[in-house]
């Protein structure tokens, strides 16, 4: 039996197509085993963070952000399936440079973050700092704290902090002004989840 690709449907986590598209990107880019990828994956390339800034922003159950973000999975998921289909047609079956464009093949499954982020706690403390917080996530094996000084758009400059915990204090903010936090969990792979994005005035 030839090996293919897994189908990437509409009902794939939205999670998932972000890493699924991030490791595509990463292993496509530059690889002597296409070396004429299709014009999709310079627009993946493009489209892949104003996905993933909608879809923090369409947590708040914004209707208009949640328009964009399923106009965005459209065009991810056309561009994905564009890509998927060059491969299988330039590898051939071949199960090693199939799984060197990044894409998983039939019978194999990676392991998500579970479970998602689903809440965080934003405390504020001493006059300049914040303490974000939420609970360890399954197979995390790195957390980023990050904080933006706008509210939440396609170009935010968020300002990010590694940790191997779920919590982390910041330092030296500025007091009587409005920041917006969120925390990014890293599983093996370069699998992420988002937290929601919470708002606070700090102190």
């Amino acid at each position: 039996m030839t090996t293919r690709l897994q189908t990437i449907r509409k009902k794939h986590p939205q999670s998932d197509l972000v890493i699924i598209s991030k490791r595509v990107i990463e292993k496509m880019d530059n690889n002597p085993v296409f070396p004429d990828p299709p014009a999709a994956l310079e627009a993946l390339k493009k489209v892949l963070p104003e996905y993933e800034a909608a879809l923090v922003n369409a947590m708040g159950r914004d209707k208009e952000w949640g328009a964009i973000k399923n106009d965005k999975k459209a065009i991810v998921l056309n561009l994905l399936a564009d890509l998927s289909w060059y491969v299988m047609a330039t590898c051939k079956g071949d199960k090693v440079l199939l799984l060197s464009s990044g894409f998983d093949i039939t019978g194999e499954v990676r392991s998500p973050l579970t479970p998602a982020i689903e809440k965080l706690e934003v405390d504020i403390g001493p006059p300049g700092e914040a303490t974000t917080r939420i609970r360890n996530v399954t197979a995390a094996i790195a957390y980023v704290h990050e904080y933006a000084t706008e509210p939440p758009g396609l170009h935010t400059a968020w300002t990010s902090k590694g940790s191997s915990q779920g919590s982390y204090t910041f330092t030296g903010l500025t007091t009587d002004k409005r920041y917006w936090f969120r925390v990014v969990a890293i599983g093996r792979g370069g699998q992420t989840a988002y937290s929601p994005v919470v708002t606070r005035v700090i102190q």
